[in-house]
């Protein structure tokens, strides 16, 4: 599975087939059902603005700079997001978005963003760390 999920992740990231999978930060952000966890606060006030996101993404990259000496500048984002505005944006702030085995492509990162309180976030934020000895947010 490793190696069709880097094989897909090296797509996602425009890298030649025959080349090594770069270290990259993967994201999670969980909306859709979601938005159930916002109670009073309107939706648009509840999730994190992709300002915030691309806070936290150069978080990490610091991180790794610093601490292991990685330069991650490839960033793959998975969600259930169904609008296309929302994905109109990712795509803006260059961020890549394939839509396949997720949790391997998150897993395999240098970093991680994940999203509080998410079942698949959670796991991945672990594994990211201990296989890996990554910066999760």
């Amino acid at each position: 599975m490793k190696k069709i999920a880097d094989g897909h992740a090296r797509r996602a990231m425009n890298v030649p087939v025959t080349g090594q999978t770069p270290p990259y930060i993967s994201i999670h952000i969980r909306q859709g059902d979601f938005s159930q966890q916002c109670e009073e606060f309107p939706v648009d006030q509840c999730f994190a603005p992709s300002s915030v996101i691309a806070r936290r993404i150069s978080e990490v990259q610091e991180e790794l700079r610093t601490r292991k000496g990685i330069d991650a500048t490839h960033v793959v984002m998975t969600s259930d997001e169904r609008d296309p505005e929302w994905w109109s944006d990712v795509r803006a702030l260059g961020w890549t978005h394939p839509m396949f085995i997720d949790a391997i492509i998150q897993s395999n990162g240098a970093g991680f963003v994940g999203t509080r309180g998410s079942t698949m976030s959670t796991p991945t934020s672990r594994r990211v760390q201990s296989w890996h000895d990554g910066a999760t947010r």
